[in-house]
């Protein structure tokens, strides 16, 4: 093979790839350069344009490497600073997860080199479009789900959010795929391609001009009730510890006794003991709150009894009553699903690990001065199913969660763009109680109204308006996109192999 060859494969299967996955990474936040994202997947369709399937899926494979590496990398942090992993071990887990988030753009490069050989409009915007949003669906679902860095999220402030309550997230990330597939076409298709394209191009704006507004899909619902989103801002490396324990109480009852607002939400795991531990501290909150006629939603653990599992729960104190248990659980995070001899080699090596419990689905909300609660705990907020169980009692979005666990990275910045989406996609206002940060009230548009620094002490006290009505979004889900995404793909498998009968493909570079 001579040098200019090799490196040109290097360039094309390498270097290329591994950029424009790089580059995909910083249209999500905290940088927000979604124009950049855009570009970098009209390069990924470039690279698979002339591509064999062999091919194609490695590009994809080298795009999902750089782009999730650089993207998650924060999942080492909560594994080996805090998870207690040893290093090789911390860095071999990471890289699995790398590899594994890999294996969807790899699928679709894949699928791209086997149908390269169908119109190219075709090609471009069906298949490559379908067999994305596939690949995103399957991965928010595959052991539970990890649906980070969907595409969709880098748009939260691109001029189409208001398609987001029609369709939600996954909806956006397959019109982004369009949108750079039509790019592709405008510059490599053939004469009808490049119409088409010229046409979707000019049609776009006025699609976007008769969209409506996410204030047409749902309304306001009684008075605005008086709320204090509270961030209490211990770190995770000493949150537990017993000195800080006491210290902790005394935070969070200041911060409530200082608060008039009708609800005052607490983070997550907000006081690190169980409920049964600290019952005389929590019937003290209780009795302040509801001597002011005040709910305060506290984040604690439960453990019913000796032989019941833990629970990650939210309690209402005061004039409000009920319970919320978590029922989205993190793989690896707070459950293991692996046998009982690979948690006793756990032990052995000193890894911490939990094994917490499963909230049922169809837990009642909790009421707040006639308004009901929808609460998702942490990493729930990333899938939208979850929040739409809520719908449509719920007239107001709740979060709590500990991004502690990967302090000093982009993941809080990232969960906060999650939040975001799903008060976007609710046509509801959202409460987030973060214990280092990000903390912030978001409106039913997913935009923050308000926010806190990170790693300080702090509260937001505001008004938020309860909404009513339900969004398309909200009221069909991703059952229409799970069709498409199986047909487009399906339709993509069976014409590349009517092609490849008819006629051999030719082994390309």
């Amino acid at each position: 093979m001579g040098v200019a060859r090799l490196a040109r494969i290097l360039g094309l299967d390498v270097l290329a790839p591994a950029l424009l996955g790089a580059a995909a990474t910083l249209g999500f936040a905290p940088f927000g350069y979604y124009g950049l994202t855009f570009l970098a997947l009209v390069g990924l369709i470039a690279l698979w344009w002339p591509a064999t399937t062999r091919r194609g899926a490695w590009r994809g494979f080298v795009f999902g490497l750089a782009h999730f590496g650089t993207g998650i990398y924060w999942t080492f942090v909560s594994t080996y600073y805090y998870g207690g992993a040893p290093l090789p071990m911390a860095i071999g887990l990471v890289c699995l997860l790398t590899v594994y988030m890999a294996l969807y753009p790899a699928f679709v490069g894949a699928l791209a080199g086997f149908t390269r050989r169908l119109p190219r409009s075709v090609w471009a915007l069906a298949i490559l479009p379908g067999a994305w949003l596939l690949a995103e669906l399957v991965r928010s679902w595959v052991m539970t789900g990890f649906p980070w860095l969907s595409l969709g999220y880098s748009l939260i402030d691109a001029p189409v959010t208001s398609l987001a309550p029609l369709g939600g997230v996954y909806f956006l990330g397959v019109l982004m795929m369009i949108g750079a597939s039509t790019v592709v076409l405008l510059f490599a298709g053939s004469l009808f391609a490049r119409a088409l394209a010229v046409a979707i191009i000019a049609l776009t704006p006025l699609g976007l001009w008769y969209t409506p507004p996410a204030m047409e899909w749902t309304r306001p619902a009684g008075a605005p009730i008086s709320v204090d989103v509270v961030q209490g801002n211990f770190a995770q490396s000493i949150k537990w510890q017993r000195d800080t324990f006491a210290t902790t109480l005394n935070r969070y009852r200041a911060l409530t006794e200082r608060s008039n607002a009708d609800l005052v939400v607490w983070p997550e795991v907000a006081i690190p003991a169980p409920a049964n531990r600290v019952q005389p501290y929590l019937s003290d909150i209780r009795k302040l709150a509801g001597d002011r006629d005040q709910t305060v939603l506290a984040g604690v653990l439960v453990h019913e009894s000796d032989d019941a599992p833990y629970y990650n729960a939210v309690l209402a104190l005061g004039a409000g009553e009920g319970r919320y248990y978590k029922r989205h659980l993190v793989p690896f995070g707070e459950y293991f699903p692996v046998p009982d001899f690979i948690k006793s080699w756990l032990d052995g090596i000193d890894m911490r690990y939990s094994d917490f419990g499963f909230g049922a689905d169809d837990q009642p909300l909790i009421d707040v001065d006639g308004v009901k609660v929808g609460l998702s705990i942490c990493f729930e907020d990333a899938f939208g199913y979850e929040i739409a169980k809520a719908l449509p009692a719920a007239g107001l979005l709740v979060n709590v969660t500990n991004d502690g666990w990967f302090a000093g990275t982009t993941a809080a910045a990232q969960h906060l763009e999650i939040a975001r989406m799903r008060a976007l996609e609710a046509g509801r206002p959202m409460l987030r109680a973060a214990n280092t940060g990000i903390s912030a009230i978001i409106d039913y548009d997913g935009r923050v109204r308000e926010r806190t620094p990170e790693f300080t002490v702090a509260n937001i006290e505001s008004h938020v308006q309860p909404r009513e009505g339900l969004t398309p979004y909200m009221r069909i889900g991703d059952g229409p996109l799970w069709m498409a995404g199986f047909l487009l793909t399906g339709l993509g498998l069976l014409a590349g192999f009517v092609q490849r009968r008819r006629r051999p493909v030719r082994k390309a570079d």
